[in-house]
């Protein structure tokens, strides 16, 4: 029971404390007041005896001691003993009108302008507004007080300008009102923010008239400035369609260094195309003549082996057979000297005729040689398709055959010569005197159809053996010309008779006359045929 009544009591004392602590805090919420940004509390109450300055005369009293300002802040409000008052320190704009303002120029206008006050945020301030709005509706008296004091300054004002100064004068006129209203409204714990002067007007036409020539002014310069403008806009236009059309002027001059550029470009690509192509295509013709010339050595070294080399070895064997039977034509000749004429002459045209034979057997033979090959060219080249090569293979064969024939007749004919020069003075006198007489025969035979001659010459007949003697002359000079023989030493040679060699008589021939004759050089073995004939 005891310990029941023990936590029973405890209880309620926790209790009571609790409750006592709610009705404390309850208590200090409802008595501390807390002053927000724009506002300012004043609490009255009691006096406290310390001095404190009026705010209309400047001066410390304890008649004001009782009231306390809080700015920002908070303060406890004894009950019973104290109030609190709170006082707005927010801005308020309103319009003020100073109607029938009479001005120095005695012309009667009306100002209107907007104010924007507030109340100052010292203590001195607030307490002056305190003692003039608190308790009523605040905004209403700020508004009626300020308007007053602003309404009694315009006027003031206004009647020492001019209209013309009110109206173009404005800022230095509003600075007039706020130098004076600004103290007066201070007194009241007021603070005149903002003052602008808005408008200006009169009952009658004073201003509108002011304003005329002003706007005639102003209109002509408008009308002016217009004119120039438009000015302005019709040169600057002009100027703008001149620089676009120098500007298009400039773009089609490029454009057409671009196309002109781009065509060269194209041209150039184009020739380099082709000179590429030609380069490739000149390169293939380089390789193909090189394949050609290759193909041509190898044709003119199997030329060389197929048909010159033989033909070298033919011309070298004749050559040598040449020189075999010179020798044994020397040998027989030097042996048979004193044999007859007949059997050398004879003999030296067996040889010539061998010779001769042996040359027409190896002309046929390289001939032969020549037409197969060029058979086998001809083949070779069908078969390459190079017609370049067939040529060239052709030509070279038939100018190996030219050679292979001119070097065979060169060796005939030099073997012949060799032959000639190796028959002793008389033989090569005997054949020269048999071959004449046919060079002589159709001379002869010309004269001999002549039935009679007649002379005409103041010497008559007499004349004729002596032209007969010229033309032996002739006769005897080509020939020593033509074959290195002189037939007139020849003759007197045989005249005077020789131990070693039997003398032989030319047959006459009638109605002959001896003329010039040119015979071929390369003729004398066939002449000596006819003669031996």
């Amino acid at each position: 029971m005891e310990l029941a009544g023990t936590a029973l009591i405890v209880v309620l004392a926790v209790v009571v404390v609790i409750a006592v602590a709610i009705v404390g805090a309850i208590y200090a919420k409802v008595r501390f007041k807390i002053a927000t940004p724009d506002e300012a509390l004043i609490i009255t109450g009691r006096k406290s005896g310390k001095p404190v300055i009026n705010p209309e005369t400047g001066d410390e009293t304890t008649d004001l001691s009782g009231q306390r300002v809080v700015i920002g802040g908070g303060t406890f409000v004894k009950p019973i003993f104290e109030q609190v008052v709170r006082l707005s320190l927010a801005s308020q704009s309103f319009p003020v009108a100073a109607e029938d303002a009479t001005t120095k120029s005695g012309v009667g206008v009306t100002l209107r302008s907007i104010a924007v006050v507030k109340v100052g945020g010292t203590e001195r301030m607030v307490r002056a507004a305190a003692q003039r709005f608190a308790g009523r509706s605040q905004e209403q008296v700020i508004e009626q007080q300020t308007s007053e004091v602003l309404v009694g300054v315009l006027r003031t004002i206004a009647g020492t300008l001019t209209v013309e100064s009110i109206l173009y004068e404005r800022q230095d006129f509003s600075k007039e009102v706020k130098d004076i209203a600004v103290p007066m409204l201070a007194e009241r714990g007021l603070v005149l923010e903002n003052f602008e002067i808005q408008t200006v007007e009169d009952t009658g036409e004073y201003i509108r008239n002011l304003g005329r020539p002003r706007a005639a002014a102003v209109a002509r310069d408008a009308e002016i400035a217009e004119a120039q403008a438009q000015q302005e806009s019709t040169e600057r236009s002009n100027e703008a369609a001149v620089q676009i059309a120098e500007s298009n002027k400039a773009l089609a001059l490029r454009n057409a260094q671009i196309a002109q550029e781009t065509a060269t470009a194209q041209a150039d690509a184009a020739a380099a195309q082709e000179r590429a192509q030609a380069e490739a295509q000149q390169e293939v013709l380089v390789q193909q003549e090189q394949v050609a010339l290759r193909r041509a050595a190898l044709r003119e070294q199997e030329l060389q082996t197929e048909v010159r080399k033989p033909a070298e070895a033919r011309k070298y064997e004749a050559a040598q057979e040449a020189d075999a039977r010179k020798y044994a034509a020397e040998q027989e000749a030097e042996s048979s000297k004193t044999a007859a004429i007949r059997k050398a002459e004879a003999e030296a045209q067996r040889t010539t005729a061998q010779a001769e034979a042996e040359a027409s057997a190896a002309r046929a033979r390289a001939e032969a040689a020549l037409i197969e090959q060029q058979r086998r060219a001809e083949g070779a080249l069908a078969l390459a398709k190079a017609e370049a090569d067939g040529i060239q293979a052709r030509g070279e064969a038939e100018a190996a055959a030219e050679r292979a024939q001119g070097e065979a007749r060169a060796a005939a004919i030099k073997a012949e010569s060799d032959a000639y020069q190796a028959f002793p003075e008389s033989a090569r006198l005997q054949m020269v005197l048999e071959a004449l007489p046919k060079l002589a025969q159709p001379y002869a035979d010309a004269l001999g159809a002549i039935d009679g001659i007649t002379i005409i010459d103041k010497d008559g007949a007499s004349r004729l053996p002596g032209q007969v003697s010229t033309g032996v002359q002739e006769l005897a000079t080509m020939l020593k010309a033509q074959t290195g023989i002189d037939l007139l030493d020849l003759v007197r040679g045989l005249g005077g008779g020789s131990a070693s060699t039997a003398p032989h008589t030319v047959p006459a021939q009638s109605h002959a006359a001896v003329a010039p004759v040119h015979a071929p050089a390369d003729r004398p073995a066939a002449d000596a045929d006819g003669a031996s004939d």
